[in-house]
């Protein structure tokens, strides 16, 4: 933050202290609090709410109507993760809330800050038999979860809401609320509303000084050091810093799916993503490693590939902001706790002037396979095949798009193919879900509401863009002018080369995971927006341009060669990397 940001900061927090209780309607007090919390717009499913969504009329914030509660947590998701604000939204209650709990296990895993809202029957119903009596949990998917029964206490519980969800690990809140206050009179002291808590991370705390000494000294000892970044990088903002200490101390730099943007990837120690989704000679660099410097984020299955990689005993660093998480999974963990932009600086600070005088034969050898592994690639990325290799769309679509466009991915293979085929600069370009498939539509929706005036790609597969086809409608009538990239080879492409590998002479295989041919493009047209087919690579980035041009919601159906396998870790050495399908991969043979 500089520093008139941070003049601006502690007047608001001045001010804020100074205020006076006001007297208002709970409608006026919540539309009073989205307006503070300086958000650009609120995602609901109707009917819940509606007094305060009026409230809103005159106010520069869009109010989008969802066609289902799950989406609408997906489009708060991705509105925080590209703002760094947290969001609203808003559902009914009974079988609405069930299906909000379903979008909000997403949030929670990527550790995403967001606020749920959702009717709590008043008294006089309670165990009823009233319409749509039904009750839901929220605590496992929340940070924080509570009832707001009474007015007089309504501010105190939207304060504690949100400075649970932007402190320590950041995490979605749900609150359940009597409809009944909106419409009753109070004083409200909007101290408890604390601006400081309106983004996240509210507080960068540091580490210890004493173990950031230790952590650097064992760093420069290893032979064979890595670093490795998570979600918690780009959140903090921290790539400067990352690619700072990586040039102080050459070390080579792997990022999670999650963590891309935490460096440049195609500066020379950037060797790209890790773990289960990964570009394949990140292998032998975690293997080799005598010690692994993670930095925010967790030594989940997907990160170490189900624990292989680093095999435990190695050596580990893990900066953290969450005390729980260093040595959760691994043994022999040195824990630097407290934000990654803060620690990484202390660690820049230890570390002086004195730089390393080049890169070691450590860095060489990776530097090499890394080479070595691009021209492998080669053929794949730019032979301009028929049907079109997942690899060169991936490349043609960073080639098209303006630098500072944000992608947004959806999971399994297609995750696979943006982060280890799209070379991204550093920074908060890149959002990927947690495991949850259809996401990224809606998820790109609400980024691309949070930054209007950025291009915004959400990168799915037609198993994915099928969960979510009506928000096409959503994304038209509230003119948030995304564009989706259709992946589209007829198939969960993932489980037909599993099966076709594991099952190979199995009739009618194509029935458990391969879909008829559908036209995304014909479909985004008859809902009112820009669509086109491609079948050529040569016209990709024609397609990307016309589709910026188009300035309103579009979507380029991308027909792609089904054989294509991504470099998925469970996935080596099966099915094709080659273009021509093995025969166990022939369509004609199991029909």
């Amino acid at each position: 933050m500089n520093l008139a940001a941070m003049d601006q900061h502690e007047s608001s927090v001045d001010e804020a202290v100074a205020e006076c209780p006001q007297r208002m309607k709970g409608q006026q007090f919540l539309a009073e609090l989205v307006r503070r919390s300086g958000v650009k717009a609120v995602f609901f499913v109707p009917t819940f709410l509606y007094p305060t969504l009026v409230e809103l009329a005159k106010d520069p914030v869009k109010r989008v109507l969802c066609h289902s509660e799950k989406a609408a947590a997906y489009m708060a998701d991705g509105y925080a993760q590209a703002s760094g604000r947290p969001t609203m939204v808003i559902v009914q209650g009974g079988p609405g809330a069930t299906n909000l709990y379903a979008g909000l296990a997403d949030a929670w895993q990527s550790h995403t800050p967001l606020l749920a809202v959702t009717p709590v029957l008043p008294g006089s119903r309670y165990q009823g038999n009233s319409y749509q009596e039904a009750y839901v949990d929220f605590r496992p998917v929340t940070k924080y979860d509570a009832e707001v029964r009474s007015i007089d206490r309504m501010a105190e519980f939207f304060g504690k809401a949100y400075l649970e969800m932007t402190t320590g690990a950041p995490r979605p809140v749900h609150l359940y609320l009597d409809g009944a206050l909106e419409d009753a009179e109070a004083e409200f002291d909007f101290r408890y509303l604390d601006p400081r808590y309106f983004s996240y991370p509210a507080f960068r705390p540091r580490a210890d000084d004493e173990l950031v000494g230790q952590a650097l000294l064992e760093i420069r000892r290893a032979a064979r050091p890595v670093m490795v970044c998570g979600r918690g990088t780009v959140v903090s903002g921290a790539w400067e810093e990352v690619t700072a200490l990586a040039e102080q101390l050459g070390l080579p730099v792997t990022t999670t799916l999650n963590g891309k943007g935490s460096i440049d990837e195609r500066h020379p120690l950037a060797l790209g993503v890790t773990g289960t989704y990964r570009r394949p000679p990140t292998d032998a660099v975690i293997a080799e490693a005598d010690l692994v410097l993670y930095v925010g984020g967790h030594q989940g299955g997907a990160t170490t590939n189900m624990r292989r990689l680093p095999k435990p005993g190695v050596r580990v660093i893990h900066i953290d902001i969450n005390p729980a998480q260093p040595g959760a999974n691994y043994p022999n963990v040195l824990p630097l706790i407290g934000d990654a932009r803060t620690v990484l600086r202390q660690l820049l600070d230890a570390a002086g002037v004195t730089k390393r005088s080049g890169p070691g034969e450590w860095v060489r050898q990776a530097q090499q396979d890394l080479q070595a592994w691009r021209a492998g690639e080669h053929a794949h990325m730019h032979g301009n095949r028929i049907p079109i290799r997942p690899e060169q769309l991936a490349d043609e679509l960073v080639n098209a798009c303006p630098r500072n466009t944000l992608f947004v991915a959806d999971t399994g293979y297609v995750g696979t193919w943006a982060g280890v085929f799209m070379d991204l600069p550093a920074g908060r370009n890149f959002l990927h879900c947690e495991g949850s498939l259809g996401w990224a539509f809606p998820a790109a929706m609400g980024a691309k509401a949070a930054a209007p005036e950025r291009t915004v790609v959400a990168f799915t597969g037609d198993g994915g863009f099928f969960y979510h086809l009506a928000e096409i409608e959503t994304a038209v009538r509230n003119e948030i002018n995304l564009i989706t990239v259709v992946l589209n080879n007829q198939a969960m492409a993932f489980q037909t080369h599993l099966l076709r590998s594991v099952w190979p002479g199995s009739p009618n295989l194509d029935k458990l995971s391969e879909f008829g041919d559908t036209n995304f493009a014909a479909m985004a047209r008859e809902m009112g927006a820009w669509g086109v087919r491609v079948t050529d690579p040569r016209d990709i980035g024609k397609a990307i341009r016309e589709a910026i041009d188009a300035n309103r919601p579009a979507v380029i159906d991308v027909v792609i060669d089904q054989a294509a396998v991504a470099p998925v870790a469970v996935m080596a050495g099966q099915g094709s990397r080659a273009g021509t399908p093995p025969a166990s991969f022939d369509r004609k043979t199991d029909r």
